[in-house]
């Protein structure tokens, strides 16, 4: 198994089950696929968006693709307390700045950090100024 080196957020998961989506993600998923990780936060975000969805055919392809992600895919991994005691440092950093970002940001920032890997995200300019935390934008070239 390739070492990890990049932790995928929501919307790049999100952007992995449109059928006509941005190519360069699916590129670089399709490349990288190895050296990624899933946070368990974005993990439940993901689980928990199909389940609140109405019954239909695109609620079963989004549950068939969330399974086999999940199962066969990059590994999850966990909000654990090396994350915990960089959040609370980099939540303080932000509070001062006046920058606001949801538990979910934070969290898979901290489980990036934390973990030394690249947090791949739609918003890197989120994530400015943090410090340890390297950011990517694969939607951007």
């Amino acid at each position: 198994m390739a070492k990890l080196r990049y932790l995928l957020d929501l919307p790049v998961l999100a952007e992995l089950t449109r059928p006509a989506g941005n190519r360069r993600v699916f590129t670089l998923f399709q490349q990288q696929q190895s050296a990624c990780a899933i946070g368990a936060p974005a993990s439940y975000a993901l689980l928990r968006g199909v389940a609140g969805m109405r019954d239909g055919e695109r609620r079963e392809q989004l549950q068939a693709f969330t399974a086999e992600l999940l199962l066969t895919g990059p590994p999850v991994l966990p909000f654990d307390h090396d994350a915990a005691i960089w959040l609370a440092r980099a939540d303080v950093d932000q509070a001062r700045t006046r920058r606001n970002w949801t538990v979910l940001d934070a969290q898979l920032a901290a489980i990036a950090a934390s973990r030394e890997l690249v947090l791949v995200t739609r918003g890197a300019a989120s994530f400015a100024g943090l410090a340890d935390l390297r950011v990517e934008d694969w939607f951007r070239p």
